[in-house]
Order: structure tokens, then sequence, then C-alpha cells
């Protein structure tokens, strides 16, 4: 990428005569951009770590972008969510390449589980018989998808639920990928992300550029640059994603696809000499399951220790690793049998070392899960700091990092921030406060007259206030939930009274609840933690967000519980120093979802009554937007009024 790039200075870029101006339809001056771009612009100058809070309205994208690339220095982008991702590079990355008076390229680069692979495709195709109608079916559409596709992305199948069963099976994964030994190399619609070396501006999210990371650190190769400016967007999310991939973890779906190749291997092979390797394929995943079961008997997660091992639990974890050594040794002998490749073996041994490392290893710094959801379960062991991790392996890395957020204070303070993510002292920081009115805006609606989130009426009283509040705004709601089971129930209470079309979390991918819900006049959807965070809906779709209460983590989940622990042993105050703060960012991303334009008008309802009554409320409410409160139902129903129908509200 060349060095030689016109400069603007912020006003130049942003101001009312700017260059954006002249490219963008509707510009807005906004002093608070200028200053974003000044703070980015110095940071990249002088290799720094910067810091950044962005409110709603502030144009975060482009006052980080617009300095990037006029810096001549190949930059990566990394979001949280592919929504975003899909935003820069179709809405921001357009109007800069017709503003800007230098071209520059750009690579989106996505996760490998998000793109086809023709070598694990072409294996499902020739053992199709062996397989349900619905797989047969959806390989099928994926055959002649694959004959006009130019990216291999799977996100271009619209219809097909999200993370079913044989899309997990056709997708590129590094421990099924043969690299250059593959006979389909050089039609790979993975070889697309290796212009990413080459980009002016590369595209990817936080799970790409962590699992990059851990590639770079083990020798086994790294997609990204290593030597670009970094912009970490939605850098609130960064710890948990983080946390994930510096830790270890096993999932029902790794033996599901583990046990299925080997099937296939097998059936493939001499009937003769297959048996084995068939038995234990098959047993693979069913035994695993019974593993997690003796370790957590519902749904939920627990932590394990290996002195809460009991003889059952030893047993099947005995009879898995045994099998895992048969199944690596079985599948290498068939393969060459065949006269063919197989990575069956380095993939078992993987496994085998992880379950060790969850279920023998005893190191306090990491904590160890049991976890199961319905058919599903996973064993891992994750990190309880990752701020030293993160600190060494990304922002003492040498190259310019940027941290932006429209949530990464806490009344005002990023020092929370700081210390999880291992920001270093010295490294700069730039609040910015949305340019929106929220005053004239938002209406903060909190009821009085509700029980506590613990007590035993407390869904049917906020079911009564939430029918209430949607009628007063015409529909039109997110109903935000911090649980599935309050979710439900809520929905039980209130899908009867409610004369609007309903769109509930799990009837349809994220994406497709989002269209239905943009497309249907007065919808609500009833949502959880998905739905929190990453989600735009502008204009008059949305006027109303509902939250059923102050989003703390469940005391009794043992990530929470270790962290809380490591505060108390540095002498701190686990409920102020990490709990609330931890609460307090989840509840300014719901907030968020209301407003995102100037014109965008509603009411946020927060049903918590401990935001009143509680001493720590105040750090809520002071951390959030100033909106105009009140807990009056008629002044709600007013205010509605007022506003709404001015909004233009049938």
């Amino acid at each position: 990428m060349s060095s030689s790039r016109r400069s603007f200075s912020p006003a130049g870029m942003f101001g009312a005569d700017g260059v954006i101006a002249g490219a963008m339809h509707g510009f807005e001056h906004r002093p608070e951009q200028e200053r974003m771009m000044a703070a980015v612009s110095d940071a990249l100058a002088h290799d720094d770590v910067c810091l950044v809070e962005a409110g709603t309205g502030v144009g975060k994208t482009l006052a980080y972008l617009a300095p990037a690339l006029q810096s001549g220095i190949q930059t990566v982008v990394a979001t949280g969510t592919r929504a975003l991702m899909d935003q820069i590079h179709e809405s921001d990355v357009p109007l800069l390449q017709g503003a800007l008076p230098f071209p520059f390229s750009v690579a989106v680069l996505k996760g490998r589980a998000n793109y086809l692979c023709q070598l694990r495709f072409a294996a499902e195709w020739d053992s199709l018989d062996l397989f349900g109608d619905d797989d047969r079916g959806l390989a099928r559409d994926v055959r002649n998808w694959m004959r006009i596709t130019q990216t291999g992305d799977l996100a271009e199948l619209k219809d097909v639920r999200e993370g079913h069963p044989f899309l997990r099976r056709i997708v590129s994964t590094s421990d099924t990928c043969p690299g250059r030994a593959c006979p389909r190399f050089g039609q790979c619609f993975l070889l697309a992300r290796a212009r990413a070396q080459e980009a002016d501006l590369v595209i990817t999210n936080h799970h790409l550029f962590f699992a990059d990371l851990v590639m770079s650190e083990d020798g086994s190769g790294a997609i990204l640059p290593d030597d670009s400016v970094l912009i970490l967007d939605e850098a609130h999310g960064l710890v948990d994603v983080a946390t994930a991939h510096f830790g270890f973890t096993v999932r029902s779906g790794t033996m599901a696809d583990l046990g299925h190749d080997s099937e296939e291997l097998a059936l493939r092979g001499d009937p003769a000499h297959s048996r084995v390797l068939l038995k234990v394929a098959r047993r693979l995943e069913k035994r695993f399951l019974g593993l997690v079961a003796h370790l957590v008997d519902a749904n939920g997660r627990v932590a394990v220790t290996p002195g809460m091992l009991g003889p059952k639990a030893r047993k099947a974890w005995h009879d898995i690793d045994v099998d895992l050594e048969i199944l690596g040794e079985e599948a290498s002998r068939t393969a060459t049998e065949m006269d063919m490749e197989s990575d069956i073996r380095p993939r078992s041994g993987r496994v085998r070392e992880t379950l060790g490392a969850v279920l023998a290893d005893d190191d306090p710094a990491f904590v160890r899960l049991a976890e199961r959801r319905g058919r599903r379960g996973a064993l891992s062991a994750l990190p309880v700091d990752v701020s030293g991790m993160l600190r060494e392996r990304v922002f003492l890395s040498g190259r310019p990092v940027v941290l932006v957020s429209a949530t990464i204070t806490v009344n005002g303070s990023t020092d929370f921030a700081r210390t999880q993510m291992g920001v270093p002292e010295g490294a700069s920081e730039l609040v910015l406060a949305s340019p929106y009115d929220f005053e004239d805006q938002v209406l903060l609606y909190l009821p009085r007259a509700i029980p506590e989130p613990n007590d035993k009426g407390f869904y049917e009283a906020l079911s009564k206030e939430a029918l209430s509040i949607v009628r007063a705004t015409g529909g039109r709601a997110f109903l935000l939930f911090t649980s599935h089971a309050g979710l439900r129930k809520a929905y039980e209470l209130m899908k009867d009274e409610l004369a609007f079309p309903l769109l509930v979390q799990g009837e349809a991918p994220r994406d497709e609840l989002l269209r239905r819900f943009k497309a249907t006049p007065g919808s609500c959807l009833f949502g959880t933690h998905t739905f929190w965070q990453g989600v735009d809906v502008m204009g008059d779709a949305l006027s109303c967000v509902i939250i059923d209460r102050l989003p703390f983590d469940p005391p009794d989940d043992p990530v929470l519980e270790a962290r809380r622990d490591r505060v108390a042993q540095k002498g701190g105050k686990p409920f102020y120093d990490y709990q609330l703060p931890l609460a307090v960012i989840k509840l300014r991303q719901g907030f968020g979802r209301l407003v995102r334009r100037r014109s965008d008008r509603g009411v946020v309802a927060i049903m918590d009554v401990r935001i009143r009554t509680k001493k720590y409320g105040r750090t809520f409410l002071s951390s959030l937007p100033s909106a105009r409160q009140c807990s009056d139902p008629d002044e709600l129903a007013a205010w509605c009024r007022e506003k709404l129908d001015k909004a233009g509200r049938s």
C-alpha cells in the first residue's frame, strides 16, 4: 500500500465544506466526528493505543476509516457482528471511494466456517444415499448454488436454517483442510481470503481476528497482516471473544463431525476391515454427551474440578479417550489401505489433549466448565483473566491500536474497560456523547407499581405494564429479556392480549426476524441477548424498547464466580468493581437499540424497580443518556400521542 496519500484535516474531511459533505447526501456537520478523527490520526501518527467512546450519531465508522486510509498504512478493522461488517463494506466504503481523491482496495474476511469446502461437499455428495431426505434436498440446493456463487459464502443461502447439521459438515475448518494438497485447491473459495494480505483495508470480525492471532502464535499460519493499523470496533465485546479463543473447548458438534467423517471413511472402505472404525464413530457423540451428563445433570453450566469427577465420570472419560485413540489408528489404517489422505488421527489427538486440559489440569488461571443446552453439550477450560494476554498480544504489538465503542464507559469513566482489557497505562482516550437530543427524543419509563424481579408476581405485573406501553406506542416494540425463561413467561402471558404481529427469537434466524420486523408494521419482537446489541432498526418501525430487568449475569455462573474471586483476592469489591459495571454496559447496549438517527423517537421502559430503589441504581441512570423520565402510565400515553403521532404513527 502506498504511503503517498493526500491528507485532509478533520475540518477538511468532515467540515461543512469538507470532502465528505460534497459526496454524502443529507450530510450533517458534527464537531464530535472531527474530534474523533483528530484523536485517531494522532494515535496512528504515534503508534499509540487509543480508546474512543462515540455515542450514537457521532459517525464513528467514517471518523476512523478516513484517517486510517489517508495514512497510507494497511488497516484491519475488526467488528463484533456481521451486520456491522456489511454496513462498512456496503455503505461506508463506497462513500469514501467516491469522496477520497485516491483509490484503495478492500477485502472482507469472514471465518472459515462461513465458506463452502468443495472437497467436503464432494464427499457428502458421494455418500448421500446414507442420509435422510432433509440432507439430500439441501445437498441438491447447495450443488445448484455452488455452480453460480462467486464467493462460496453460505450466507447467500437465504432460506436455510442457521446451524443446520449438514452445513456444518461441508464448511471449511482448520481441522479438515489439507491446504495445498487438496485436489480442489485451485478453485478453493478460501483463496479469495488471501487478498487480505494485499488489500489496503481489511474488514473482519472479532472471532476471526482472535482465531488468526492464535494461529499465528501456534505456527499454523495467519491470514491477517500483523503490522497493520488495528481498529477494534464494538470493543465492549472483546473480553468475551478473547476468553473463548484463549481457552480450550470440546463441543458435542465437534464430536459429531469427527464421528460423521470417520463413519463416512469407514463406509467407503472394506467392510471387513472397517467394522471397528464404524462402531466407534457411531457412538462417539453419544458417549461424549454421557460424560457431560455425569458432570451437569440439567441445562446450564457448572464448574468442573479433577476432585469432583466421580467413578462414573472417570470411566466415561476413559472410554472416550480409548475410543479417540482407536479412532485415530483405525482411520489412519483404513485411509492407507485406500491410498488416500485422512485428517482423523490429528483431529482425534487434539480432542484428547483438550479433554485432558479440562478434566485433569488444575491451573488456577483457568475455570473449567461442563455445559448442557438441550441435546448439545460442551467441556471447556477458559481463562479467568484475559487482560494480560490482551496487553501482551494485542496492545504491546508495536502498531497503532484504536478501540471504539458506543458503550465503553461506566458513569463516564473508562477505568473498567481499561482494567478488563489490559489497556496499557498512558493510552489516550476520548469520550464523545451522542449529538442527539435524548431529552426530546426518548421517554425513559420506570414503573413504580411492580414487584422486584425475583418476586413471584413479577412477570404477571411486567406483562400488564408492557401491554399498556405497547398499545400506547402502536406496537413497533422490542421486548428484551435477560433469559429465555423470562422471555417465555412474558410471551405466554401476553400473546393472546396483543393485537400486533408477534415475532419470537428461535422461530427463525436473527436476520430473518429483523427483516420481518422491519417489513411488518406494528410488530413486537421478543428477544434475548442476541437482540441487545448489533441491531439497527431506524425510523418508525421501532418506537419502543422494553427491558425486563437489569442485566446482571447469573450469580452462580462459574466464570462470573471465578472473576469475582479474583477481584476479591486483589482487594477489590466484586459487586461494585465487576458485576455492576458489566451490567451497566449491557444495559446501555439495550437502551441504544431505540435511537439510531436524529428523527427517531420512542419509549425505553426498564421494568426493574431496583434502578430506583437500590443505591447502585444511580450508577445505571447516570450512565444512560439524559432522557425525560416518568413513572405514570397516563403521562407515557400522553407523550406517545404527542411525539409518536407527530412522527407519523397511524
